[in-house]
């Protein structure tokens, strides 16, 4: 039995060890109105990203995890677009990005989608520059859907912020 508790004494310190590490390396850089702007490193490289959750939600799903918005930018590579409606999404239905007339089309990946190419991400994020909200829609692998409305007031500042927190790395 003591040995059994000095195991579980020391799977907790290390457990703690990587949880304050991992705490530690995400840390919030600035809140801009409805978006919030991070830093971390993984190894080598510095990530920036900036996140938004829905100001609105509608579908006909029973439950899911928190959907969310992604703009993430890798050193010096491209910026890149992703977000998950909070459940795993039906496969063979792209997710949609609807600027009032402008729609792009995500692919889904599990929990996560993605525009298909760089020139989509620019896209998408010069749409979001110009428009005060976006939809995103998603539908699940069992078919329910959800349809997120994310506000864009303080995007144009927090995107500001993550190309001068990722600059020359």
């Amino acid at each position: 039995m003591k040995f059994l508790n000095i195991w579980f004494l020391i799977l907790i310190f290390f457990f703690n060890i990587l949880f304050i590490n991992f705490a530690k390396s995400q840390e919030l850089q600035a809140r801009y109105q409805d978006w919030s702007v991070f830093k971390t490193e993984r190894g080598d490289k510095i990530i920036c990203y900036m996140a938004s959750t829905p100001i609105k939600s509608e579908g006909n799903f029973d439950k899911r995890g928190e959907p969310f918005f992604l703009l993430t930018k890798i050193d010096n590579d491209s910026d890149e677009i992703s977000t998950s409606s909070g459940f795993i999404y039906n496969k063979t239905s792209n997710v949609e990005v609807n600027f009032g007339t402008k729609k792009y089309y995500l692919f889904p990946y599990k929990t996560i989608a993605w525009a298909n190419d760089k020139n989509d991400d620019a896209d998408i994020i010069k749409e979001m520059q110009k428009n005060p909200e976006m939809i995103v829609s998603g539908i699940a692998r069992d078919g329910k859907i959800a349809i997120d409305s994310y506000s864009l007031i303080g995007f144009v500042q927090s995107y500001k912020k993550i190309k001068e927190l990722c600059q020359n790395h």
